[in-house]
C-alpha cells in the first residue's frame, strides 16, 4: 500500500544528487537517543495511531526524518498534506512538537542500504563536495530521510542525506521554476 510522501519538485538532477523545491509541510518531532530511532519513532507512531487529543488515527507518510547535527538529534514524521497547524490533532505527549516547515530548496543525496554513523558521514561529505562543485551554499543542518520500515532488506532501502540550500542567482535563473 503506497504512502503519501513529502511533496517536492526536482530542480537539478545529476545521478543520485538532486536539488529540490519542497512545498510547506507539517512535521511532528521528538528527541531521539540514537540513529536506530526506536525511542523517538515509537512515540511518534503512538501519536499517529491515535494517542493524541482527538484520539484520531493519522496516516503514515514518508520519509521519517532525523536531524543529524549536534547533541540534539530528533526523529520527525511528515504529516499528510491535508493537515495544517490549525486542524492537526494536538499531541498528548509533551515531548512531541508540531512544527510547520516553510517551502524551501533542499539538496539530496539518494543512497540505499542500512545506515550507520560512518556511512552517514561519508554521504554528508559526498553531498558537500557536490554542492561545492556547483557553488551552492548550505543553509541549515543535515538530515537523514528514510523511506522504508526497518524490516526491509538493506539493499532495497531508500535513504537520503538532505540539507537546505541557497542557489546562486546565475544558476537559479537557469532553472525551470517549480509549478
Amino acid at each position: 500500500m503506497p504512502v503519501e510522501k513529502a511533496a517536492y519538485k526536482v530542480l537539478i538532477k545529476e545521478g543520485n544528487f538532486e536539488v529540490r523545491f519542497y512545498e510547506p509541510m507539517i512535521i511532528v518531532s521528538t528527541a531521539e537517543s540514537d540513529l536506530k530511532g526506536y525511542s523517538g519513532f515509537n512515540k511518534l507512531f503512538n501519536y499517529i495511531s491515535g494517542k493524541n487529543q482527538e484520539s484520531k488515527k493519522i496516516a503514515m507518510t514518508a520519509p521519517v526524518i532525523n536531524q543529524l547535527e549536534g547533541d540534539k538529534k530528533t526523529t520527525a514524521f511528515v504529516m499528510p498534506k491535508a493537515y495544517n497547524l490549525k486542524n492537526i490533532p494536538q499531541p498528548m505527549d509533551s515531548e512531541l512538537h508540531l512544527k510547520e516547515i516553510r517551502e524551501r530548496k533542499v539538496a539530496a543525496l539518494i543512497f540505499s542500504g542500512n545506515i550507520n554513523p560512518l556511512k552517514i558521514e561519508q554521504k554528508k561529505q559526498e553531498l558537500t563536495a557536490w554542492l561545492s562543485e556547483k557553488q551552492i551554499t548550505t543553509a541549515g543542518s543535515f538530515e537523514l530521510a528514510r523511506y522504508n520500515p526497518p524490516f526491509v532488506p538493506g539493499f532495497i532501502k531508500r535513504n537520503e542525506i538532505l540539507v537546505a540550500v541557497i542557489i546562486p542567482a546565475e544558476l537559479e535563473n537557469s532553472l525551470t521554476p517549480p509549478v
